[in-house]
């Protein structure tokens, strides 16, 4: 990968203006994974599409030549670059950007590195992490990660943005519970018969929010889990599909080690790497109103 970048770094170049600049990093992503990505910086704009080398370093390991993979970097680049730069000032002026700060969940044991330069705070095995919820008309949703460095920046504590994120994350990406069956159903475009989709004895619910991003976040929301469970009059098993969704499982006799193992085998053969939340289920307690994992000691809501 390394070689590769190197050359189609040189490709690259012989096809943008010379008043243009192409860089190629390392980020950091999700789960301990680095990824090698190429950014094509254009003079007096501030922001430029991150476009990721994986699949294009697979079609040259399948014989693509170097000139028609630079060209198809470069028409990425155009198709997805804004036409002007991004003003910032709502990031830099605290008592702005507090209204979009939000919460995710990620898993604490794979991302010990990063954990070391943002701020986050422990639930579970896992740890909430904050971003910054952007809403632009040309540039359309996307997010920043907050650092510490932010916090020095703002003159604020991990623990300030610990209750914006409580208060924000709720009301800005709310969480949304839809049957499994009714999904596949979307999915097919039609009504299929009940017994083609998911037994009734097995019924399952995917969480997440209206974004389908960081959605797992919404298990840890001010009883949302816990009025699912009272309504249902039992409790309830997380299964953590991904960072993105969570699957609310009710209690009816369903082994917790079974799900385990379902889940640890999904995740192996199914999930991105990058998207693994655990490799095991919660159990929400609706007399005691706790989650718990099978690995730590149970917790209540933020």
């Amino acid at each position: 990968m390394k070689e590769f970048s190197v050359k189609i770094l040189h490709e690259i170049k012989k096809l943008i203006p010379k008043d243009q600049k192409v860089e190629i990093s390392s980020i950091m992503k999700n789960n301990g994974i680095t990824e090698e990505a190429v950014s094509i910086l254009e003079k007096d704009k501030n922001i430029s599409p991150t476009i990721y080398l994986g699949e294009f370093y697979e079609w040259y390991k399948e014989g693509v030549e170097l000139e028609l993979l630079a060209a198809e970097i470069v028409r990425r680049n155009n198709e997805y670059k804004l036409e002007n730069s991004l003003d910032i000032g709502f990031f830099v002026d605290y008592g702005k950007a507090k209204k979009r700060i939000v919460f995710k969940l990620i898993n604490r044991e794979k991302n010990r590195k990063l954990l070391e330069n943002i701020p986050f705070i422990d639930y579970m095995d896992l740890v909430m992490v904050f971003y910054y919820l952007i809403h632009d008309e040309e540039a359309g949703n996307a997010t920043i990660l907050i650092h510490n460095s932010h916090l020095k920046m703002w003159g604020v504590s991990r623990e300030e943005i610990y209750r914006e994120a409580c208060n924000n994350t709720p009301n800005l990406l709310p969480a949304a519970i839809t049957g499994m069956r009714e999904i596949i159903e979307q999915m097919m475009g039609e009504k299929i018969q009940q017994e083609e989709t998911i037994p009734d004895e097995i019924p399952m619910y995917v969480m997440t929010n209206p974004m389908k991003m960081n959605g797992a976040a919404t298990m840890a929301y001010p009883n949302v889990v816990r009025n699912f469970a009272n309504a249902l009059g039992k409790n309830v098993y997380i299964i953590p599909s991904s960072v993105h969704e969570v699957i609310l499982v009710p209690e009816s006799g369903t082994e917790g080690g079974r799900l385990n193992d379902m889940v640890r085998e999904v995740n192996r053969t199914q999930v991105d790497p990058k998207e693994v939340l655990a490799d095991h289920v919660y159990y929400y307690n609706r007399e005691e109103n706790r989650m718990q994992s099978y690995v730590c000691e149970s917790v209540t809501y933020c």
